[in-house]
């Protein structure tokens, strides 16, 4: 094996076995904070919750109070410094960010499968999460679980973000807030939760606007979440929930050189926006049968209306017009036997999802209809034995056919047909527990996806590629996890994921209009991830998440005129190194203070695939926080002041490698520049048992 993989094994050696000398603690020993142990599910749907000590996997979780106390404003900003996680801003828009894990980048579309209450919410056509349409305020936590993961479908190479919503609660609660800060940003939220008898429900209001830090990056954003669940009788529970978001975001892109000297706020390309409109209805049940059988199930109904007006650098624009129609379910059924020295869980089932998608676009006259069926079984298998041993395996079968239709020209064998994918994978698991919270895990998983619409189908002038084959996964993962003491946990995971046809635009000539999309054989991800996660003495608490990440081509392949990629080239938008700290401090029961610190090295500019150019420069940004809580008349109210990159840092999370045909006349490095210091300020109330 290779020397970097006999490196990492002595490194996770030494601190699986620092974990040895820390056993899970005797409940008699004095300690000052009980961890709590962290329960999730681990399955398609929610079923009978496990520990994640029981899982042969990585999984961090995070919880809406952890959201609250790291005061963070968007999803992407509540998960970016947690391990394995690529994150950039590609639009120069806050709330358009982009997120994958373990080494894919988000090229030419994410990797990573998002998840609200069972939902998949990524956009059929690209695969692109649109994080803004998802209210912050609504979640209960987030489950991010990195690497292929076929339990969950498609497009899982990456890994999966499961969110899941608030439910009522057992007391009546209303909150009032309010926030303000730098580039105008004003942020205001009503929340109210519940019980009603055998009802409970959640609602949710937000109002955020905000000018951007950037020309022309002005965000508008309203949402409105509502849940209600019913528990009737023990053993069933039942929801129905809501979401209704109406934006319009405005993106200022990138910066060529001359430009960025002159102004790191100067928007070269003024006018580009994004304008959504998004209604979600979801249906959620669970019933406990007889012999210790469950039924979960869920169906949802999906509409998004969308503008996207994209301005060229230099002069130009296109305008696309679009609408998308999901609906469809999944349902499963549980199994749980459990013995005297062993325990078994079964469970099996199936969604069904159909997508309808109209577009339209100027001035390249382009309306298509695209129609999308995907069909998929599951099966998941864990048997625990003698309480040490824990053996997982799954498979599932995915089955995925496009009906094209292009309106302007329907006898082209190029822009119309059914291209349809099939793929079976599978996954095995063993996890050896040192103790109820200790393990060493080792992994195996298969991910796929199949050609989304814009790589099959290209926009005018561009040729088509309707013969792309799907994209593989085969990953694996060891690792180890702990609790230390009860007052820390830690994790070391060491993974590496292979990957067979990857889809990258190759031109032959490079006159426009030449190039299409064409798989490449072999690509590879590997890396380390650590964690660690303490409270140090009865006042602080301290997090570290670092990444170590390695992104290759394995396969050479020449791209263009000039342009050679090279075995061994390092992918675009992976940094190796990723290191992110929270400190958290509590000199009294209603003060805390934060300080948050991210590092992210260099990465390859985006369209420097043979690595010809300069990396973009890494960097380190540090927050700060303080919040004050305290009793008040009918509840509490808590007030906060955050500042962002308080060390005033200039920097870019995302550069691109384009030509410059304004200034130059060449290739150039084009950024993003990203905000420099920033300060908010806020307010909420609480009102309870009213």
């Amino acid at each position: 094996m290779s020397k970097w993989f006999r490196s990492a094994s002595v490194i996770f050696f030494c601190l699986s076995a620092i974990g040895f000398f820390f056993p899970a603690v005797n409940a008699e020993e004095p300690k000052p904070y009980e961890l709590e142990e962290v329960i999730v599910s681990s399955t398609r749907l929610p079923s009978e919750k496990v520990s994640t000590y029981d899982l042969p996997n990585k999984i961090t979780v995070i919880t809406a109070e952890q959201i609250r106390n790291n005061g963070a404003k968007t999803i992407q900003e509540a998960i970016q410094y947690e391990t394995g996680v690529i994150l950039y801003d590609s639009n120069g828009n806050p709330f358009q960010s982009t997120v994958d894990l373990r080494g894919f980048n988000g090229q030419p579309f994410p990797s990573t499968v998002v998840f609200v209450d069972g939902v998949r919410v990524n956009e059929p056509d690209t695969n692109v999460v649109n994080f803004d349409l998802i209210p912050l305020e609504s979640i209960e936590r987030i489950e991010i679980i990195p690497g292929s993961s076929n339990i969950y479908g498609k497009y899982a190479l990456g890994g999966v973000i499961n969110i899941i919503t608030k439910r009522g609660g057992d007391r009546r609660q209303a909150t009032a807030e309010t926030m303000f800060g730098s580039f105008h940003r004003e942020r205001y939220a009503l929340n109210s939760s519940g019980p009603m008898g055998k009802f409970d429900y959640v609602t949710n209001f937000t109002r955020e606007t905000e000018n951007g830090y950037r020309d022309e990056s002005d965000s508008r954003i309203s949402r409105y979440f509502g849940k209600l669940g019913f528990r009737p009788a023990d053993g069933t529970d039942l929801t129905a929930s809501y979401t209704y978001t109406q934006d319009r975001l405005l993106a200022a892109g990138t910066l060529p050189p001359t430009d960025l000297a002159i102004n790191r706020q100067r928007n070269v390309t003024p006018g580009a926006f994004t304008e959504n409109e998004l209604n979600l209805v979801s249906l959620g049940g669970r019933q406990q049968l007889p012999l210790n059988f469950s039924l979960t199930v869920n169906a949802f109904y999906r509409h998004l209306a969308q503008e996207n007006l994209t301005k060229f650098f230099g002069g130009g624009e296109s305008d696309q017009l679009s609408k998308t129609e999901t609906k469809g379910g999944t349902a499963q059924i549980s199994h749980e036997s459990r013995g005297q020295h062993f325990a078994n869980t079964f469970v099996v089932g199936g969604e069904i999802a159909r997508t309808d998608l109209a577009t339209r676009s100027a001035p390249f006259l382009d309306r298509k209809s695209v129609d999308e069926d995907s069909n998929a079984l599951f099966a998941q298998n864990s048997f625990e034995i003698a309480r040490t041993v824990i053996l997982t395996a799954g498979v599932r079968n995915d089955f995925d056919r496009f009906t094209i239709h292009n309106d302007l020209n329907p006898n082209d064998p190029q822009t119309n047909g059914t291209p349809t994918f099939h793929r079976a994978t599978s996954r095995a698991g063993i996890v050896y527990k040192l103790a109820p919270q200790a393990s060493l895990y080792f992994n195996y998983a298969e991910g796929f996806r199949p050609p989304n619409r814009f790589e099959l189908i290209a926009a005018p002038p561009f040729a088509s590629s309707l013969d792309l084959r799907p994209v593989k996964t085969r990953g694996y993962e060891f690792g180890w996890k702990q609790a230390v003491r009860d007052w820390g946990e830690g994790s070391v995971a060491l993974f590496q994921t292979d990957v067979r046809d990857e889809i990258f635009f190759i031109c032959t000539t490079c006159v426009f209009p030449d190039g299409k999309n064409q798989n490449i054989d072999k690509t590879r991800r590997r890396g380390i991830e650590a964690s660690l996660r303490a409270n140090v003495v009865e006042k602080w608490t301290i997090s570290v998440n670092y990444t170590y990440t390695e992104a290759h081509f394995k396969s050479r392949f020449v791209e263009g005129i000039g342009k050679v990629v090279e075995i061994g080239d390092s992918l675009p938008l992976v940094p190796k190194h990723r290191l992110g700290t929270t400190i958290q401090f509590r000199p009294a029961p209603e003060w805390t203070l934060s300080l948050t610190g991210l590092y992210v090295s260099t990465q390859v500019y985006l369209n420097d695939e043979p690595n010809a150019f300069p990396r973009l420069p890494g960097y380190f940004v540090l927050g700060g926080r303080i919040a004050y809580e305290r009793p008040v008349p009918g509840g509490r109210a808590n007030f906060f002041l955050q500042g962002n990159n308080i060390l005033n840092k200039e920097y870019s999370s995302f550069g691109s490698i384009a030509f410059d045909f304004v200034n130059t006349g060449r290739n150039e490095p084009f950024v993003s520049p990203a905000p420099t210091f920033a300060v908010y300020g806020g307010v909420s109330y609480r009102f309870e048992g009213f």
